[in-house]
């Protein structure tokens, strides 16, 4: 990530890059990556088009920067609601609900990560199978642990994160839900119990 950025050393530089990054953020999602300019973004953030560049040499590292951002705030976000959990379906619960109420607070978040498919297909590709990674060593100390059952983890990864995009899809975007807790209880259970 540090070579996509170039981090500021004091606090009003840091301040620059979170507003500039804010505005990036906004504009993303109202216009598109494509539809939005460096200059674009400079007006929004207040700050001279030439600044922009102190901190990212172009537009696509700052996208990139923000998709790993984004990966990085999930994860750390899952991490600490689900760190007193004594078992893998606890944590898969609590993990679901917590991925869900990030994104009903960060709803450009969908927005930005799925256009990467558009802008690049290989950073949406680098999103998911990096998250998936991270999945299959829970799910292999899960299995190894006789808490979940013995399918193969790749696979398991990517279904549990086909749940999570498509249920935050229906229930945040489309629906605009407001509490989780029921659809959770009924995703929970359905995995619990089997399909078939």
């Amino acid at each position: 990530m540090n070579t996509l950025v170039n981090q500021p050393k004091t606090k009003r530089g840091q301040a620059t890059l979170d507003r500039i990054c804010a505005a990036a953020e906004q504009l993303f999602f109202k216009k598109g990556y494509h539809g939005t300019s460096i200059n674009d973004i400079t007006y929004k953030a207040k700050v001279a088009p030439g600044t922009f560049y102190i901190y990212f040499t172009d537009k696509l590292s700052l996208y990139k920067y923000l998709l790993i951002s984004y990966s990085h705030q999930i994860r750390m976000n899952i991490a600490k609601d689900v760190k007193d959990c004594k078992n893998r379906k606890e944590v898969e619960r609590l993990g679901l609900k917590s991925f869900l109420v990030f994104i009903k607070e960060n709803r450009h978040v969908y927005n930005i990560i799925w256009e990467s498919l558009y802008i690049d297909k290989k950073l949406f590709i680098e999103y998911y199978t990096d998250f998936a990674s991270n999945y299959v060593k829970h799910i292999t100390e899960a299995q190894a642990k006789g808490e979940m059952k013995n399918h193969d983890p790749e696979v398991v990864a990517y279904i549990l994160m086909g749940i999570s995009n498509f249920v935050g899809l229906n229930w945040i975007m489309f629906k605009e839900s407001q509490e989780f807790d029921d659809v959770v209880d009924k995703v929970i259970k359905a995995l619990d119990e089997g399909l078939f």
